[in-house]
């Protein structure tokens, strides 16, 4: 789960009111056009936290009505109700103005699909097809010039068509063809037109008038009206795959129509569309044939092209929006599968597409394959939504200023029977085990992370880590470990040398300090005394596992001689592998999810020598680890979570499966310096379940996924947080409950030597705990009857 974070734009004129806002299609830059009571109109650039680019504002004394960016390189086309188009080229901090063609209001101002030429229209019915270079420059004369008569709407280009089939041109070479002959040798015979191996340029597109018309603009230049609406275009879509147009009106009437090489329009479907009429909409299409609306009504409408199926989402209460809360407009960005909606209420509402393959997915119902997530809580009224860039950020008008929202990982942290589960970006819901409290906490901050604690405190401090033990809070800051107390005072310093790089990662398990830096070097603390000493000197990541990567976490157990180690690709994503060190022994040992055999320098093993979490568990071959831990007070247990990689799908699946049947699995094991890595336990991640918290012997600790559990009456325009943390028991202590620590060691030893498969060990363990028939009411059949047979082998009883 994750959390979107807000950061409000520096605007440079505090009065001004942002009315258009456009991402660049790759980069993280944000356009604003702002309209100024005092001096107009202007436009600005904000990067990815909201920062102004103060060499890349444009002000006039009227307003601005458009805004584009060039498909790939960093320029900005602007125009404005004079019928002024100012191009901005960021790098050169370069400010062009094109030819006066218009004297109205900008309509329409589009890119080509190469970015090669700008069209632009205006209220009067001019249409203009511009040649601009590389720094944003017009070349020459128009191409095109075209007066319609009546104002310009809208503008869609239509994706070139590709050149020549390579393939078959080939094979009728090959086969003698004379023709397909010239064209390969066209330079060495002189005759023929070079061979197209890319598309064309692409500059053919249509056009809608605000009488209902839509025309078509050709490669060469040539318009012509290809068809006629009832009432004005309120959208114009194109679906690339089909050469499709889509046409809908402001009467909510949408027509399909397919369109040949010549650009002539023949409809294919006309139906009217549910939903509020008489105001401008937000309308978009997503994954190729899902047409998407926000009208201002209580509810988004999907309707299905492929289907022809429609249905509606809408927020729910439970998730802490109100009553009558209306859509204003809505945005999709398909590298997430998230649906982001903004309110009249300043809320912003994310649905998540259902992961998984089309056959998987195409087998939920409509509405199914959409999860609503926990809101974020802005202020005012959202009227323009937009995903954007390639780092995904989506920005928020609501209508007072420009808001930039970036995703966080959800904080979690569970220490000491205390669990604390963030909800959204300033709510946290903290768990009490040990007493079964619940309470909520909210901050006026942004968080970059949590640890549970029985303390209060607060002071300023520039850390992006965070970690606790006993007094002591620890802080990080350029190649050193700061020991502060309570109140924020440093009172010891713990040095790293440049070599091994900046502390970037704590952990704390029982009295010991794990501390990763940002040049894969990880060093051990005792902090059983009064001051922390090094209990492991600083080891070299690339050393112990040559060519692996860098390090993504790294937590060590209670008694501080194992350490385990997630490990950062090149690319930034998580490998499949989980790198285990054993401190006394200075040995590694290395688990592979996707290893069909043992792939390391010490075998990893079962008890009867076979590694289960292959053989037995197939689909775990296409996952990944998550997170990791270490029980806090048992050195030998270490459980993970393991997610499917992104992009991957195990090939046993079933393939009419939806996925998020299968998302995650919990995998525990025993550690020891005899046996090795013993795989102890797996099982699915259950439903309600949003990710691994910890281990803490007898229990496994989850944060529960917003809404799915426990759902009661929520008060409306509030997020309803009874308690956002569960516990499961180990599969040995079903049925014991919260037993007594001798009891307990007693039964986590019996599974240890049960796993590990030493059934004499096994019952010793059993001889020790005084509840035994209890015991074995609890311990599932088949390892009674597995215990049972093997005590009679040996003679016991």
């Amino acid at each position: 789960m994750a959390v979107y974070v807000d950061h409000r734009t520096e605007a440079p004129d505090s009065v001004a009111s942002p009315s258009h806002i456009a991402w660049h299609p790759l980069h993280p830059l944000l356009a604003v056009a702002s309209i100024s009571t005092a001096s107009g109109g202007c436009v600005d650039i904000y990067l990815e936290q909201g920062e102004h680019v103060s060499d890349a504002h444009v002000e006039r004394s009227f307003q601005v009505t458009s805004l584009s960016w060039h498909p790939f390189r960093l320029i900005l086309a602007a125009g404005w109700e004079t019928g002024e188009v100012v191009v901005l080229n960021k790098p050169d901090k370069e400010h062009h103005t094109v030819p006066p063609s218009h004297n109205a209001k900008i309509t329409v101002l589009n890119w080509s699909t190469n970015g090669t030429c700008l069209v632009s229209g205006d209220r009067n019915g001019v249409m203009v097809l511009w040649r601009i270079d590389q720094r944003g420059r017009a070349q020459g004369p128009a191409l095109l010039k075209q007066e319609y008569g009546k104002c310009l709407s809208h503008c869609v280009f239509r994706p070139p068509p590709p050149g020549e089939d390579f393939v078959q041109l080939a094979k009728a070479a090959v086969s003698g063809d004379e023709k397909a002959l010239d064209m390969f040798n066209w330079r060495k015979t002189g005759t023929g037109s070079p061979l197209k191996t890319r598309f064309q340029e692409g500059l053919s597109f249509f056009i809608t008038l605000t009488d209902g018309s839509v025309h078509y603009v050709s490669e060469k230049g040539k318009t012509r009206h290809v068809l006629s609406t009832d009432s004005l275009v309120q959208k114009l879509l194109f679906m690339e795959k089909r050469d499709v147009l889509v046409v809908i009106t402001e009467n909510l009437q949408l027509s399909l129509y397919a369109i040949s090489l010549e650009g002539e329009a023949d409809e294919l479907m006309k139906v009217k569309l549910s939903g509020k009429t008489g105001r401008s909409g937000d309308i978009i299409l997503i994954d190729h044939s899902l047409v998407v609306t926000a009208l201002g009504e209580t509810v988004i409408r999907f309707w299905d092209l492929d289907r022809d199926e429609n249905y509606v989402l809408s927020p729910d209460v439970q998730f802490g929006f109100e009553g009558g809360e209306c859509i204003n407009c809505v945005s999709y960005c398909s590298a997430k599968g998230l649906l982001a909606a903004g309110t009249n209420k300043g809320r912003i509402a994310m649905w998540r597409k259902a992961a998984g393959s089309d056959q998987s997915t195409r087998a939920l119902e409509g509405k199914e394959k959409w999860k609503l997530q926990a809101p974020t809580e802005l202020e005012g009224n959202v009227t323009q939504i937009k995903w954007g860039s390639r780092k995904n950020l989506l920005a928020v008008n609501t209508v007072s200023s420009v808001v930039i929202l970036s995703e966080q990982a959800m904080s979690t942290h569970f220490h000491q029977q205390v669990a604390v589960v963030q909800v959204s970006p300033n709510l946290f819901n903290v768990t009490f085990f040990s007493t079964g409290a619940t309470q909520n906490l909210r901050v006026d901050m942004n968080v970059n992370g949590v640890f549970a604690t029985k303390v209060n405190c607060s002071f300023l401090c520039d850390s992006p880590v965070l970690s606790m033990h006993g007094e002591n809070l620890y802080t990080v800051e350029p190649y050193r470990v700061q020991v502060r107390t309570w109140q924020g005072t440093v009172k010891q310093l713990l040095v790293f040398s440049e070599a091994e790089g900046n502390p970037c990662l704590l952990d704390v398990c029982g009295n010991f300090l794990a501390v990763g830096t940002d040049l894969a070097h990880f060093k051990i603390f005792d902090l059983s005394r009064r001051e922390a000493k090094v209990h492991c000197n600083s080891k070299n990541f690339s050393e112990l596992f040559p060519g692996l990567g860098g390090i993504a976490s790294v937590k060590c157990n209670a008694n501080g001689n194992k350490v385990s180690i997630l490990i950062s690709k090149a690319d930034g994503n998580i490998d499949s592998k989980i790198c285990f060190y054993d401190v006394e022994m200075d040995k590694v040992t290395l688990f592979d999810f996707k290893a069909n055999q043992e792939n390391g320098r010490e075998k990893l093993y079962s008890g009867q020598g076979v590694d289960k979490s292959v053989v037995q568990y197939p689909e775990l071959h296409s996952h990944i680890p998550a997170c990791h831990f270490w029980d806090q007070s048992e050195p030998r247990l270490f459980v993970c979570e393991a997610i499917p990689e992104p992009g991957l799908q195990s090939p046993d699946q079933n393939k009419n499966q939806p996925e998020s049947t299968i998302d995650a699995w919990i995998i525990s094991f025993f550690s020891t310096e005899e046996h090795g890595l013993l795989l102890q336990d797996s099982f699915p991640l259950p439903p309600s379940f949003q990710v691994l918290l910890g281990i803490e012997v007898p229990h496994y600790y989850f944060a529960k996924k917003l809404g799915e559990a426990e759902k009661g009456q929520a008060e409306s325009g509030s997020i309803k947080v009874s308690q956002m943390a569960a516990r499961r028991p180990m599969r040995d202590f079903i049925g014991l409950g919260d037993c007594d620590k001798p009891t307990r060691d007693a039964m986590l030893n019996f599974s240890f030597y049960l796993t590990a498969g030493d059934m004499d060990e096994a019952f010793k363990s059993i001889k020790l705990i005084k509840r035994t028939i209890e015991l074995f009411q609890s311990i599932s059949l088949c390892r009674v009857l597995l215990t049972l047979n093997m005590v009679q082998s040996s003679g016991w009883g």
